[in-house]
């Protein structure tokens, strides 16, 4: 199930790849947000949750919505618009290394420890190497994109610190339908503001691809990694974010041609490492 879900997440990004080539950006996010939610929805009314009782959480379920599907997604299908699938997969381990410099670093919440740090700067230094020290000191769109989709998972990880606290003894089912229904609100509204979705043209690859990208990659992706959380912890789930730029960089040569060159090669696998540093002390007290 861990493969898989990191399979589906890494080809999510491949499918945004392909749509974006005539579908605009936000109207993607949209509609892979309206087919996630009613997908989860329909799950949660057969499995009887109780999506009512819950209501009195909307203003926390509002935040999530903002900070973990539209300000995230957004970031992602601009960004991607600007790097390749591959790189875009590496930009996911920012999440990791930001969550550590907000736990430990400012908030210090979180105990500091040598290994972290020097896990820190190892991802850091891992990312520059995928992203190419001549493509960062010449600037441009590649950096454009960089910073789009590392902000976006940025906002990820605020709202995994939240969410830790604010959906704490909340079913996770329930809490995934609320921010997926209303990230395709306010998804959808700002598709109608700035683009014009029923004008699109669709075709067969790009509205398979939606198909694919909104059941699969999402309903689907959140529901093994909630199961996975539900058998195995939190901890183990976790390594899925270990697999996602190797199936990225595989994807995206396979699909779409991308050049994998041996210093991204070598930088994935650097940035891997650091994030194994920096979750050493969790590793030892799990196990």
């Amino acid at each position: 199930m861990l493969l898989y879900v990191a399979l589906v997440w890494a080809s999510g990004i491949v499918f945004i790849k392909v749509e974006e080539s005539t579908i605009p950006p936000i109207t993607i996010m949209a509609g892979r947000a309206l087919l996630a939610f009613l997908t989860l929805f329909i799950a949660a009314l057969i499995t009887r949750k109780d999506l009512a009782g819950h209501l009195k959480y909307i203003g926390r379920f509002l935040v999530f919505a903002i900070l973990g599907i539209s300000l995230l997604w957004l970031g992602l299908a601009f960004g991607q618009e600007y790097i390749s699938v591959g790189l875009a997969s590496v930009m996911v381990l920012t999440l990791p290394l930001v969550t550590f410099i907000i736990l430990v670093l400012i908030l210090r919440v979180e105990p500091f420890s040598v290994m972290g740090l020097a896990g820190l700067i190892m991802g850091i230094a891992g990312i520059v190497l995928v992203i190419g020290i001549s493509k960062i000191m010449a600037g441009g769109s590649t950096i454009l994109g960089v910073l789009l989709i590392g902000g976006g998972f940025g906002f990820l990880a605020i709202n995994g610190i939240l969410a830790g606290k604010w959906a704490k003894g909340i079913d996770p089912v329930i809490t995934t339908t609320y921010f997926l229904g209303l990230g395709a609100v306010i998804l959808t509204v700002l598709a109608f503001i700035f683009e014009r979705p029923m004008q699109v043209p669709w075709t067969t690859d790009t509205i398979a691809s939606e198909l694919a990208l909104g059941l699969i990659c999402t309903a689907s992706g959140y529901f093994g990694y909630y199961f996975i959380i539900h058998r195995a912890g939190a901890y183990f789930s976790s390594f899925i974010f270990y697999f996602i730029p190797v199936f990225g960089l595989i994807s995206g040569h396979l699909f779409l041609k991308e050049k994998v060159g041996i210093s991204q090669v070598i930088g994935v696998i650097i940035v891997l490492a650091g994030v194994y540093l920096i979750n050493w002390e969790k590793r030892k007290g799990i196990f």
